[in-house]
């Protein structure tokens, strides 16, 4: 039976692949990569058919395949480049070696060639039933004097006079338009859909019956495994085997189906119910049925929400002086049941974080980290470890603040100082509106709604909506200082056990906050002369590959997802974090300065727009400002002697007692010398 495989994938430098390497690889022949000035050459028992197909206006050293890659190469130097499309095809096996062949080079031509590229073409056949060819296109086509010619270029949008139009922020406004249609949505289907339709028109010529489809066996309504014809009528033999391994693998998938469905479900069970006891077990049915929901780390966090919004509701309903006392009733009894319910999750996730994760050390994180460290084991079935696990650690430490508190307040976290600021501002507003009948914040809780009844006529609707804004952002403010603060505490205190934190203002915590995180993202506690070597000569911590890597991402050119070092992603995701990296990077000699200057200038850009989005959407707020400067800078002036001695307060205070102790004992023991050991 004929088969169907096409497969197309992407040759980029952002995947730190190499277009020359590709081509030597797939072609069989040995060639120098200009670039990295290294020679490419994989040994193969059987040589591959090789041949180069050239567009109109392409230039006859495209035919050199050494030559064409490294022009392609020379010519897309961005860190994200895509040097080349590629596709591998199974070739059909009812056809001789010429036929295939043929049929190949036809539809590369009309397809691909005839469109402006340069096809580089290889035939595999290593294996008699598994012949196949390796094609890798160009992605720029090329011009009428044989130059490399642009993919897309930049249209300005322009007003019915014929001039520039503008954002609000003052830029230019512009699109992009593609001269190649290459990168479509659906051209690769399309493409599919053409060697299917070119296959199935050769078989009808030679009056072959099989028929190929690009389409999956299921969207063909085909509930059955593919299976591969292993040769034609002289081969019932073969054929017959071959069916004979078909049913084998569908049985042998069926049981692994099987085995990996009880796998999984082993594993749930040792993760969320085998660490309950008999009785947990049971008080997890009851509280299920009064909080209306299945009690595991999903539902709890979405009924959390849940009922911290209809609290907010009911309370703003209740200082207005209506009568919600059912309500509140029913509230509070769902916050009992649902504090019960956290607390028996909390004691079964740190039982699994110490039977699945010994090395973990379970007080250096909050519980909201170690509950998503076992959501994330138990949705990947998998329990990390070695990097992978310090890498998962650091990447739920730095999401989980910021995560918390866009649930709550629907915004990204900048700083605990703004957020007094905007608390400040909140009270001073229902202050404004009370004055006028002599009272203020503190009294609108101990009059139990009597001072607000007389704002519930039509005529003060205005100020009751102030009141009850306020009232609702005050009420989150608090509970996004909870979540700041036990992060704070949490980190900073596993770092600097014997530090006395509250001795900091919470300016010196967020930025102290930014430097470890930077520099010590696995959270391990750091002695004095540890701290006191990093101010004083601050790691690099990224490489000049990252460093380019971290400032294309910057400067717009590719994404974050691109990036495989877990704590880059981190750092550039946060904006002191992010001045520190750009601090570093602009010390590396090796960096592009025109690359460094967009980076620098389009990160500049982002943060005057984000201040500006924020002005306009959040009432009193205020910037909390991040300046430019070296790792070596920020630490030196944070780290001042001040600040370390309330880091390691305790410590000194123990190595002070100590010296004490020793003192007094020397101080005795001269005394008891002197005397001759003799008592007084």
């Amino acid at each position: 039976m004929a088969i169907f495989h096409m497969n197309f994938s992407n040759i980029s430098a952002g995947k730190g692949r190499s277009a020359v390497a590709s081509a030597s690889y797939r072609s069989g022949e040995k060639l120098y990569s200009e670039m990295e000035n290294k020679t490419y050459f994989y040994n193969r028992s059987v040589m591959p058919e090789s041949f180069i197909l050239l567009p109109e206006n392409a230039p006859e050293w495209a035919k050199d395949r050494q030559k064409l890659w490294n022009e392609v190469e020379a010519v897309d130097r961005k860190v994200n480049s895509r040097y080349a499309k590629e596709f591998n095809v199974a070739l059909p096996i009812e056809l001789s070696e010429d036929e295939q062949k043929e049929l190949l080079t036809e539809y590369v031509q009309k397809i691909f060639v005839d469109k402006g590229m340069v096809a580089d073409v290889a035939i595999h056949r290593d294996h008699d039933e598994n012949p196949h060819a390796h094609v890798m296109l160009t992605n720029r086509p090329f011009n009428a004097d044989g130059s490399w010619g642009q993919k897309a270029k930049k249209e300005y949008i322009l007003d019915e006079n014929g001039n520039k139009t503008y954002t609000a922020n003052g830029h230019a406004r512009s699109r992009k338009i593609w001269l190649v249609d290459w990168d479509k949505v659906g051209k690769v289907e399309e493409w599919r859909k053409a060697w299917a339709d070119h296959v199935n028109s050769v078989f009808q010529e030679k009056n072959i019956d099989e028929r190929i489809s690009e389409k999956t066996l299921e969207a063909q309504g085909i509930n059955d495994i593919a299976t591969q014809h292993v040769g034609v009528t002289g081969n019932r033999d073969e054929r017959a085997e071959f069916n004979k391994l078909v049913l084998e693998n569908r049985q042998h998938k069926a049981e692994l189906e099987n085995l990996d469905e009880k796998i999984n479900n082993e594993l749930k069970v040792k993760q969320l119910k085998n660490f309950y006891s008999f009785n947990e077990k049971k008080v997890i049915a009851e509280l299920s049925k009064e909080l209306h929901t299945f009690i595991d780390l999903e539902h709890l966090e979405e009924k959390n929400k849940m009922l911290f919004n209809w609290k907010n509701s009911v309370l703003i309903k209740q200082i207005v002086g209506k009568d919600v006392s059912e309500e509140l009733n029913k509230v509070s009894r769902q916050e009992f049941s649902l504090d019960n319910a956290n607390r028996l999750i909390d004691k079964v996730v740190d039982r699994s974080i110490k039977a699945m994760y010994p090395t973990v050390d379970s007080n250096a994180f909050s519980m909201p980290e170690k509950r998503q460290l076992i959501r994330e084991t138990e949705s990947e079935n998998k329990v990390f470890t070695g990097a992978e696990l310090d890498d998962r650690l650091s990447m739920i430490r730095a999401d989980s603040l910021n995560r918390q508190i866009v649930a709550l307040t629907k915004r990204p976290f900048t700083s605990l100082t703004m957020l007094s600021k905007q608390e400040k501002y909140h009270i001073d507003n229902i202050n404004n509106v009370l004055a006028y009948q002599g009272y203020n914040y503190e009294n609108i809780e101990m009059s139990h709604g009597k001072i607000l009844r007389n704002y519930e006529s039509e005529e003060f609707s205005k100020e009751l909506d102030i009141i009850q804004r306020s009232l609702k952002q005050i009420n989150s403010i608090e509970e996004v200082r909870k979540i700041v603060e036990q992060q704070y505490s949490v980190v900073l205190g596993t770092i600097f056990p014997d530090s006395e934190l509250n001795k900091l203002s919470l300016v010196e915590k967020e930025k102290t906050y930014n430097a470890v995180i930077y520099f010590n993202p696995t959270i391990k506690k750091l002695t004095q002369s540890e701290l006191e070597n990093i101010v004083k000569e601050p790691p690099i911590l990224f490489s000049t590959k990252e460093h380019n890597q971290g400032l294309s991402y910057l400067a717009g050119r590719i994404r974050l997802e691109d990036i495989n070092n877990k704590h880059l992603t981190r750092v550039l995701k946060f904006e002191g974090t992010k001045k520190l990296f750009i601090g570093e990077a602009k010390a590396d000699k090796n960096i592009d300065p025109e690359l460094l200057k967009e980076a620098t200038n389009r990160n500049d850009k982002q943060s005057y727009k984000n201040e500006f989005y924020r002005d306009k959407n959040m009432e009193n707020y205020q910037s909390v400002a991040y300046s430019d400067t070296s790792p070596a800078e920020y630490m030196n002036r944070l780290f001042s002697g001040v600040l370390i001695s309330v880091l390691y307060n305790n410590e000194n205070q123990h190595k002070k007692g100590l010296e004490e102790v020793e003192w007094d004992m020397e101080r005795k023991h001269r005394e008891h010398t002197k005397t001759g050991g003799l008592s007084r």
